[in-house]
């Protein structure tokens, strides 16, 4: 009787680990689109004459690929530019408007390719390893000579759009052989699909400003 529940349990808990992300995905993208539709959907339907369902969505679709090409020229940047001040320069507003400005920079660092390599560094304290990316290099001069640093931003799970910024000596840094994103499933999923193994990156770029690559610990 005990293995026949002990099974029940096992497969209970299987089922919800695959059921409940499809689930919450699927609430998700209705939400998501339904009010993306709704966002321009009734000004189009009082424009034809007509309610036509998903046009709204691929109104709002067209009106945000217009404004990245805008976007992305020297004219539209300056226009978005006085946009911005304009946003910024009412104190509610700005709140908001900077708010969901850093959520949307952070859910697209790996688009910008703001992260570069994955390491695991000694943090909070020595003795204990986190996971962390490096964003920049930087050297800092001393009585000893000059020592290179590597500005590690330390997410805090399971959302790593938060976290702490380090500034950690290369030589004690050890660069592992994983993808940004592996590393950001790792951390969102709590460790759970943490990989059996950790390994170090055998050849890693070139740090700005300085050809010699970064020494892998061991």
């Amino acid at each position: 009787m005990k293995k026949l529940v002990a099974s029940i349990r096992a497969k209970l808990l299987a089922g919800i680990v695959v059921v409940v992300p499809a689930v919450a995905t699927i609430v998700a993208l209705r939400f998501l689109l339904r009010n993306l539709d709704a966002l321009l959907g009734p000004w189009i339907a009082d424009l034809i004459g007509r309610s036509i369902p998903g046009l709204g969505l691929l109104a709002t679709f067209l009106l945000v690929l217009l404004t990245g090409i805008v976007a992305t020229n020297f004219a539209g940047r300056r226009l978005i530019s006085v946009a911005e001040r304009v946003f910024t320069g009412v104190p509610f507003v700005r709140r908001v408007y900077g708010a969901s400005k850093d959520i949307v920079e952070s859910a697209t660092l790996t688009q910008r390719h703001v992260l570069r390599e994955v390491v695991m560094l000694e943090h909070p304290r020595r003795g204990a390893y986190s996971y962390g990316f490096v964003t920049s290099y930087t050297t800092r001069h001393e009585s000893g000579g000059p020592k290179r640093l590597a500005n590690i931003f330390v997410p805090g799970p399971p959302v790593p759009t938060t976290g702490n910024l380090v500034a950690v000596p290369v030589e004690d840094l050890f660069y592992l052989d994983m993808s940004i994103d592996a590393a950001l499933k790792l951390i969102i999923s709590l460790g759970m699909t943490s990989p059996g193994e950790l390994h170090g990156l055998a050849g890693v770029a070139s740090m700005e400003g300085d050809q010699t690559p970064p020494r892998i610990s061991s």
